[in-house]
């Protein structure tokens, strides 16, 4: 029997398109590659995504009423592939705003397994979810909050958690720690497809 090839969708939550967050996941997407998988990028600068307005509409269907964005093309990917990469710059302890508008109008998500108790993915594996971040601190506290955001957004999209590969010291780093973080991306793209 033939296996199907894994599909790994990353979102580079990063306004600089080039930089150390930029370079993480395309490392764990060549990983995920290189190991048979399927790999889309997409650049949160490129999406057109409106933020959520708290208007309650999802609170009886589980879906959003935002309509005119890019996000029902979000949604459709976050249901379709095996695996989610979101990868953030720390700003101010969390995600980039531009992210979290993203994350904030998955509500619908945590409408549709907490209230409405709907399993979307009965039936076949539930996707993984990976969250790859940078911050200019040593200090690895730095990136405790934005974990948090991560996991509670994996959470809501009925995704397990497969952990994170963070780089800090971004602001000084050195050749060696930056070859070693890439180099722990690309073990972990592999991981998610295994």
């Amino acid at each position: 029997m033939e296996m199907e090839t894994m599909r790994v969708l990353g979102i580079l939550g990063s306004p600089c398109r080039d930089g150390n967050t930029a370079a993480l996941l395309d490392a764990v997407l060549e990983g995920a590659s290189q190991s048979g998988a399927e790999v889309e990028r997409l650049n949160i600068t490129d999406l057109d995504i409106e933020g959520c307005d708290s208007c309650g509409a999802c609170d009886s269907t589980g879906v959003c009423e935002i309509k005119g964005d890019d996000m029902d093309t979000i949604y459709r990917k976050i249901r379709e592939v095996d695996a989610l990469v979101i990868a953030s710059p720390v700003f101010f302890m969390s995600v980039s705003a531009q992210l979290k508008a993203l994350i904030d109008r998955c509500q619908c998500f945590w409408v549709e397994k907490f209230v409405l108790e709907r399993d979307p993915y009965k039936g076949r594996r539930r996707p993984r979810g990976l969250f790859v971040a940078t911050a200019g601190s040593s200090k690895p506290i730095v990136f405790e909050s934005a974990v948090h955001v991560a996991k509670a957004f994996f959470i809501a999209i009925s995704y397990d958690y497969a952990g994170e590969v963070l780089l800090g010291e971004t602001d000084r780093l050195s050749k060696h720690s930056r070859d070693a973080a890439l180099a722990k991306a690309r073990t972990a793209g592999k991981v998610l497809v295994q």
